[in-house]
């Protein structure tokens, strides 16, 4: 779902602070689905987070950001403040009565170019600075009046600059090499089962922020990339060797010979065989 910007609204539902070595916590948690959008940010940490099946180590002013639908899994030990928001400002699922990883309807997943440039794990640069807000958002977030409201927007809104900041700064910095990175693989494993959603995963960027940057640096989508790769093989093997076509296909990714031949058409605007016959020089 599209979420224009002057509609981004962070509403507090949930701030924490947990001591995962004070507790004395060494065993992973059980794996659970994230219903609303969430930031971790560590103060100190040995352990990490698997999201999605991957695990992904932490270290002290390191932030974890998820999103609704994500499955997590925290592996200790970590002291960590947790953030938890609704992005359009209804916040009156929070308070004192909200239950962090309780089960409940999940927040629509948002599309905005500030949220799609958030990656799975964020350096923040003002540590302190940062570490300033949470403090006073978990402090806060319990107060009542119209000051203490201002002042608990006012700290996350603060909250929210600073990591949209920091991960326009880290994406400058790495999106080009997380690109040319899944371009290698690309390259490498062409005739292999890829999974696009697999290269946006490892590129430590957001789906939507990755297939827009790897749009900008090559001016395809990677799924047309990898389309553009595999025709391109099947064009020298068809046009240069004579292994049959159905072997032909297989060895550029496509082991059903009625799909391969589908797709060569429409790369091609001939079948495969017409295409050899052709690079043949036959008339036929």
């Amino acid at each position: 779902m599209q979420l224009p910007t002057d509609y981004l609204s962070p509403a507090l539902l949930r701030c924490s602070h947990y001591d995962g070595y004070a507790a004395n916590q060494n065993t992973p948690y059980s794996v659970r689905t994230v219903y609303d959008y969430e930031v971790e940010y560590y103060l100190r940490c040995d352990g990490g987070i698997r999201v999605d099946g991957k695990f992904l180590p932490f270290h002290a002013g390191e932030m974890n950001l998820r999103k609704p639908g994500q499955a997590v899994q925290g592996v200790p030990p970590y002291e960590c403040y947790i953030l938890c928001v609704d992005l359009v400002g209804n916040g009156r699922r929070g308070g004192s009565g909200y239950s962090f990883g309780t089960r409940e309807e999940a927040q629509e997943r948002y599309e905005n170019p500030l949220l799609d440039s958030l990656p799975d794990r964020l350096e923040i640069p003002h540590r302190e600075l940062v570490t300033g807000l949470f403090e006073s958002i978990l402090r806060n977030q319990d107060s009542v009046g119209d000051l203490a409201f201002f002042r608990l927007k006012s700290s996350l809104f603060y909250l929210f600059s600073e990591i949209f900041e920091a991960a326009a700064a880290h994406n400058v910095s790495g999106s080009t090499a997380a690109v040319r990175r899944a371009v290698r693989r690309l390259r490498e494993d062409f005739a292999g089962p890829v999974k696009i959603e697999e290269l946006a995963r490892e590129s430590g960027l957001s789906r939507a922020f990755f297939h827009r940057r790897f749009l900008e640096e090559t001016g395809l989508t990677p799924g047309q990339f990898l389309t553009r790769l595999r025709m391109e093989k099947a064009k020298d093997l068809l046009g240069f060797t004579a292994i049959p076509v159905g072997e032909a296909g297989a060895l550029c990714g496509y082991p059903d010979p009625v799909y391969f031949a589908r797709m060569f058409r429409q790369y091609t605007g001939l079948t495969p065989s017409a295409y050899r016959r052709q690079a043949a020089g036959s008339p036929r």
